[in-house]
């Protein structure tokens, strides 16, 4: 049986593509479970530089898949293999799995989206850095219409994407975004054809990993942890970061790179 989850490396790009395309890539526990090991995996390795996460089929992800998932990520009413106690989450408690990447890995990860992204679908994508999309994509956070909210980060991370109010419509409608609308509220960074959806995809991670691994974290870090920031703190966090950077190999070879007039040959060090 073919996994939920296909984790391959190429070079010093790691290629992560959701594999249950019989059911819109919907996450399944096993979904789930693959998907924590491989962000851990991603960010260990320090041969991988960055990701691009996909779906197969005719779809990116649809969100959890209700026949199959609980609300903790474990299986619903005991279905499929026995569940591991340190991990199954019980009535009330907080996940002790999760699917999206974590807010500490620094590697920069694209999402090539075609299809639908929806739920949980999209809060995977929210939690990636850089998303492409195709044309005739889906766009939504409808758990409000079940009587649920977002509880993947799509509430934190849908309003510092596209701006409070849009965020909010979005939230409290369910209502659902088709590729151009999603591009004109800065959703998707670009919107190409489906042929095209990889190849950009390809293209954004080779730029990422022609430059040195260090500065490129760094730079991730640094918005990240200013999100929420005053200008302070902000700039403050900033020059700390390039006031470490200064003292890497990488930055000495780039500055001697320039003034001798040759490509840098950077050693992520």
């Amino acid at each position: 049986m073919a996994a939920a989850v296909i984790y391959e490396k190429e070079g010093a790009i790691a290629r992560i593509r959701l594999n249950r395309p019989q059911v819109h890539n919907a996450l399944s526990p096993e979904s789930i479970r693959l998907l924590e090991e491989i962000w851990r995996d991603f960010a260990f390795d320090r041969a991988l530089k960055a990701a691009i996460l996909s779906g197969e089929g005719e779809s990116f992800c649809s969100g959890r898949d209700m026949k199959l998932t609980d609300l903790g990520f474990g299986w619903r009413h005991g279905e499929g293999a026995p569940e591991d106690e340190r991990i199954a989450t019980r009535p009330c408690e907080r996940r002790r799995v999760n699917y999206v990447p974590p807010p500490d890995l620094f590697k920069p990860i694209i999402a090539a989206i075609h299809g639908v992204a929806l739920g949980g679908g999209l809060e995977l994508a929210l939690g990636c850095d850089i998303r492409i999309g195709a044309e005739g994509s889906r766009y939504g956070l409808p758990e409000v219409t079940r009587g649920l909210i977002p509880g993947s980060g799509g509430l934190y991370w849908l309003p510092r994407v596209i701006g409070l109010g849009a965020a909010m419509e979005l939230a409290v409608t369910g209502r659902i975004v088709e590729g151009a609308e999603a591009l004109s509220l800065r959703l998707v960074n670009r919107l190409v054809t489906p042929d095209d959806l990889m190849p950009a995809a390809e293209a954004v991670a080779k730029e990422i990993i022609a430059n040195p691994s260090l500065a490129v974290q760094g730079a991730k870090e640094a918005i990240w942890r200013t999100l929420g920031a005053g200008p302070a703190e902000g700039l403050n966090v900033s020059e700390h970061q390039a006031r470490i950077l200064r003292l890497s190999r990488d930055a000495e070879e780039g500055a001697r790179a320039f003034e001798e007039k040759r490509p840098p040959r950077y050693e992520d060090r």
